[in-house]
């Protein structure tokens, strides 16, 4: 039964298996198998472009046309872009949702997650809508290696763009006030998603979650905590709007050397923790708040595919948590 199910599998999605796969059925632990089979999964995955690993998620029919209008260099692995929307235009989104990105030259669009909020892509005179992306420096994808090239060479190029996404905020079938506790899960670039869902709460939604925690781990290798993306941006619109039932927890795993560490320790307030660890089961599950309020919990959880498993399945397992509420994106 295995041999005839791997073998269908692997006729209808072109995935190679070797024939030492097939010889593990004999064994009694499947284990081996299932591995196999998820770095298979995986490395099909990965040979898909966006446009086909998205293909089962909803996306607006309409193209908008939009100018490169802005570069900002975060740090040596991310720059932040800005679209202009053409023509006094506007583009209607919910914060979550991403982007096909058509190239000129290029025949693939690229998938890159909107980080502004929908406000932002509104035309306010004298203002122009536009959208921002986060770009990871990624030489062997095509279209953000295009959105790398120096800034001589792409400022002034106009691009067309398609929204699509179900990942956004409210969440699906359920009312923004039915949410008392939100929590924001994210890991390196993952963040990206969330950044928008968080800054639209914060500048923009009229109904809000009464508490909002916000975990947020990357790797601790650059020069300045500042460096982190969108550690100052969340920081500024907390300070701006400072409430004790909203918390930023930042944990930093690479650290090489103390005094980045105390620098870094340096820095938390009443509503910003810092930690020089991994985020824990525990770190999960405190996040939750009380087992008897939980049905008013929405979580959102964004970041590497094997980190975004290990906490979904945490956070669904929790007591009191209901299985619908735990959110993730992992299309890349």
């Amino acid at each position: 039964m295995v041999k005839d199910d791997l073998k269908h599998l692997s006729d209808r999605e072109s995935i190679h298996i070797s024939p030492q796969i097939y010889r593990w059925r004999w064994l009694k632990d499947p284990r081996p198998l299932m591995a196999a089979w998820k770095r298979s999964m995986s490395t099909y995955r990965a040979s898909l472009s966006h446009l086909e690993r998205t293909a089962h998620q909803p996306r607006q029919n309409g193209l908008h046309e939009v100018i490169l209008s802005k570069i900002e260099k975060v740090n040596p692995n991310i720059r932040l872009l800005q679209l202009t929307i053409s023509n006094r235009g506007s583009l209607g989104f919910l914060p979550g949702q991403w982007l096909d990105v058509f190239i000129p030259g290029l025949t693939k669009a690229g998938g890159f997650t909107i980080t502004s909020t929908p406000r932002d892509a509104d035309y306010q005179s004298p203002r122009d809508g536009y959208v921002e992306l986060a770009i990871q420096d990624s030489p062997k994808n095509a279209p953000a290696a295009w959105l790398w090239r120096p800034s001589s060479e792409i400022l002034g190029q106009k691009l067309l763009i398609r929204v699509g996404g179900s990942f956004v905020w409210p969440p699906p079938g359920i009312e923004a006030e039915e949410v008392k506790r939100l929590v924001l899960v994210a890991g390196g670039v993952g963040i990206n998603p969330l950044i928008s869902i968080f800054s639209h709460i914060y500048r923009e939604a009229a109904i809000n979650p009464e508490h909002i925690r916000f975990l947020y781990t990357s790797r601790g290798t650059l020069q300045t905590i500042d460096e982190i993306l969108f550690y100052s941006r969340i920081r500024q619109l907390m300070s701006a709007h400072p409430s004790p039932n909203r918390t930023l927890e930042l944990y930093l795993t690479g650290l090489s050397n103390a005094s980045h560490v105390g620098e870094i320790n340096g820095s938390p307030t009443k509503d910003v923790s810092v930690r020089t660890r991994r985020i824990s089961h525990e770190d999960l599950t405190t996040a939750l708040g009380p087992v008897k309020e939980r049905k008013e919990v929405v979580t959102y959880v964004c970041g590497p595919a094997k980190m975004t498993d290990e906490f979904v399945n945490v956070l669904k397992s929790a007591e009191g948590m209901m299985e619908d509420r735990v959110l993730c994106e992992k299309w890349w």
